[in-house]
């Protein structure tokens, strides 16, 4: 308790307004020689198809695809799963739903998160002598010692949950439309099943909640400020340091300044993607002009896009999942269809990683965390097994290999959750069950099992249309390789030293600065 008090006190104190914890700066605050700074940005429901370089439709990503000419582009990268709590999880332990737990989101009144003994990246890191910030949806536990501040980060400014778990007074634009927070006074007003009405979305510096409820529409200023601090700070402490910012953007609702929204002329998602770019851009530019040759900056999703939010939803490109599209219901996020976890990502570090190049290695968001430890000179802990590899060699060498095999858990359009039923070997692709998620004209694709599973080869049939003849020669080869491989994983889990989470929800962990007042409102910091 002693070290949670002093945790607590630490992350507490400010600092010209800027809240650290000081002692890491001043007592450990030596150099580290050349290990690498890291920046890690993950976007929340973007589409393949939304990446310019990705889609010659898409016009608005003018900063990434500077970055993708001037770095490496992924075309063949995967979310580890496709909703948000386990894609983030995984991202932070290198790990799947099965061995860290997190196969579905984490609610408003939580007790849990990403379990405690699952080590973070942001603490091992730390252990190496890094200096750890997030900035952005955490989505992983807020209650107690799940927060961020206890999982490794030094520093935390953001929202604790996806934005559309509280409501605001500038509710953007979502499908069905959400009202703006009760200003008080009188009872709650009836609202859609998808407004979160009784509690205003915080957000957090740190511990404290600094802003109840956000205000949306600077919301992306606020990071790409805080994201400057950080790096300016970090960068003058001597030491590396790893800055994590999981954007708003483009979950919905979709909230953009006015001047960039009415400027264009734009529908509101093009909008939005605008000034996601532009969030980035800023970012990469206080990068190049402090620490541009000891930087590593990697830059993806956490899913596909959001297709019953209709108009408000993201490209899958050629992903278009079109066997399910017959079927029913969309193939895109909560899916295991390409649509829903095939994800736009790219690497640029200059000096290190060559310039604009394209690589078809098969890599998945798994990759982040055993990659970066690598660089880092760190150590992966030596308790559990990992789903991801180390592929410096992909980004630094041009080399071409990265999984033989990845697999796609289910996460709430069929089948149980975290279930291993989508099975990538190679090219071809198997799917042991199959569903849709809710689509934009609220239809849902009915759950199918398949005891002889659906297989596609995807070099040949991207768009997931037409599988492959159950009689052929080329499915009767690939048949017994996807069984072998999934029966090996299911045995390696089986043995690894597994999770459990805290799926128990209680209105006592709701984040709320002003519990007496309608909705939690309280002033700005």
């Amino acid at each position: 308790m002693g070290w949670l008090f002093l945790k607590v006190l630490l992350v507490g104190v400010s600092f010209s307004g800027f809240l650290y914890s000081l002692v890491d700066f001043c007592i450990n605050g030596k150099t580290t020689g050349q290990k690498p700074n890291i920046v890690i940005i993950l976007a929340d429901d973007m589409g393949w198809g939304d990446l310019g370089a990705n889609w010659a439709e898409t016009k608005d990503t003018a900063n990434l695809d500077k970055m993708a000419s001037e770095g490496m582009r992924f075309v063949d990268f995967h979310a580890a799963a496709s909703t948000c709590s386990p894609s983030r999880a995984s991202l932070l332990t290198g790990r799947l739903g099965l061995r860290n737990g997190v196969t579905r989101n984490f609610a408003v009144t939580s007790l849990g998160g990403l379990p405690l003994n699952e080590t973070t990246l942001a603490e091992v890191l730390q252990q190496a002598g890094y200096v750890t910030g997030m900035i952005g949806k955490w989505h992983l536990g807020h209650h107690g010692s799940y927060h961020p501040n206890f999982r490794g980060f030094d520093y935390y400014f953001g929202i604790p949950y996806s934005h559309d778990m509280g409501c605001t007074d500038t509710p953007g634009y979502n499908h069905p439309s959400c009202p703006a927070c009760p200003p008080g006074g009188g009872p709650l007003r009836k609202h859609e099943r998808a407004c979160y009405m009784d509690v205003a979305l915080p957000l957090y510096e740190n511990l404290h909640i600094v802003e109840q409820p956000v205000n949306l529409s600077s919301l992306a200023q606020k990071y790409a400020e805080k994201a400057a601090q950080f790096i300016q700070q970090a960068s003058a402490s001597r030491r590396p340091f790893l800055l994590y910012v999981a954007l708003a953007h483009m979950h919905v609702p979709i909230s953009v300044t006015q001047p960039l929204a009415d400027s264009q002329g734009q529908r509101p998602y093009r909008a939005g993607l605008r000034e996601m770019d532009n969030l980035v851009g800023q970012i990469k530019d206080k990068i190049d002009g402090t620490a541009k040759e000891h930087t590593f900056f990697w830059f993806t999703g956490d899913n596909g896009p959001w297709a019953q939010k209709c108009e408000l939803a993201g490209s899958v490109g050629p992903f278009s999942g079109l066997w399910q599209t017959r079927q029913g219901g969309s193939p895109a996020k909560q899916t295991t269809w390409e649509g829903g976890h095939r994800v736009p990502a790219l690497a640029y570090w200059p000096g290190r990683v060559p310039a604009n190049v394209t690589s078809t290695a098969l890599l998945s968001v798994l990759d982040i965390f055993p990659t970066v430890v690598a660089l880092a000179g760190a150590s992966l802990p030596q308790d559990r097994h990992f789903d991801g590899l180390d592929v410096s060699s992909v980004l630094l060498d041009r080399l071409q290999k990265g999984h033989r095999v990845l697999f796609h858990p289910n996460s709430g359009a069929a089948g149980e959750y975290g279930a291993l039923q989508a099975v990538r070997l190679e090219q071809y692709k198997a799917f042991f069950i199959t569903g849709g998620a809710e689509a934009c004209d609220g239809s849902i694709g009915p759950e199918q099992r398949h005891d002889l599973p659906l297989i596609f080869n995807l070099d040949k049939d991207a768009a997931e249309g037409v599988p492959l003849q159950r009689s052929s020669a080329e499915y009767q080869a690939v048949l017994p390789q996807v069984r072998k491989v999934l029966t090996d994983v299911l045995q390696d889990v089986a043995n690894d030293n597994v999770s459990s989470v805290d799926y128990t929800q209680d209105p006592s962990a709701t984040p709320c600065c002003n519990p007496y007042h309608i909705a939690c409102r309280c002033q700005t910091a």
